[in-house]
């Protein structure tokens, strides 16, 4: 894996790349938490997402939006923080020509960042949300979009957490029309605090990114 700028709209993004071996091999972006809530692209669950499809094969990219740490400007608003991901999303396929899959995958409000991303990308062919923000809950921009993709919870999250889990689910499967599957981490909490927390999403993820995609089950 390589540090890498990539050129944005408010100046240069700071990301970190990982290019397969397979020159036709799936894409995948890491989209970090609320960056106002000091969530970044190092963070333990960005770090963990990022080696899940790394590990599996994966060209990866996980990126700091616009004002934080290394990439330029301020901190963004939402529209903001969306373009830059139109421009990283942009910046994995021009030099990925011939990879014909992209998988997204986000934690806390970069969960709400996927959904919006696939509602606009109808090339995004597979996603990963791991412990949404309960906070977001506008979901208003769903439409038809058939696809499957995973959720990823820990088990002591909180009753709020939990509840708007289920509340999610239900909205992607009526507005979206999505299959959602959940996996709550035994004994974690959102922050997935303990080593074997961490490691047991990365391995959940990683074995639910290997078996979608090996099956070709999503669009």
């Amino acid at each position: 894996m390589v540090d890498i700028m990539i050129a944005g709209e408010a100046g240069n993004l700071h990301a970190v790349y990982h290019k397969s071996d397979t020159p036709s091999a799936p894409l995948a972006v890491v989209l970090s938490g609320n960056p106002r809530q000091k969530y970044h692209m190092n963070d333990r669950v960005s770090y963990a997402m990022f080696r899940a499809f790394m590990d599996i094969g994966f060209s990866v990219v996980r990126f700091n939006y616009r004002g934080v740490n290394y990439s330029e400007g301020s901190i963004g608003t939402t529209t903001e923080n969306m373009l830059d991901i139109a421009t990283v999303i942009d910046w994995i396929q021009n030099r990925n020509e011939d990879s014909d899959k992209i998988w997204l995958a986000g934690n806390q409000l970069g969960t709400w960042y996927v959904l919006q991303a696939m509602m606009r990308r109808p090339e995004v062919s597979g996603f990963a949300l791991v412990s949404p923000d309960p906070s977001v809950s506008d979901f208003a921009f769903l439409s038809p979009r058939p696809n499957r993709g995973l959720l990823l919870q820990g088990a002591n999250e909180s009753d709020e957490a939990k509840g708007f889990a289920t509340h999610l689910t239900q909205i992607l499967k009526k507005q979206a029309q999505i299959d959602l599957e959940t996996i709550r981490v035994k004994n974690s909490d959102e922050h997935y605090s303990q080593p074997a927390d961490l490691r047991q999403m990365y391995n959940d993820l990683k074995a639910y990114v290997g078996r979608e995609n090996a099956d070709n089950k999503l669009l």
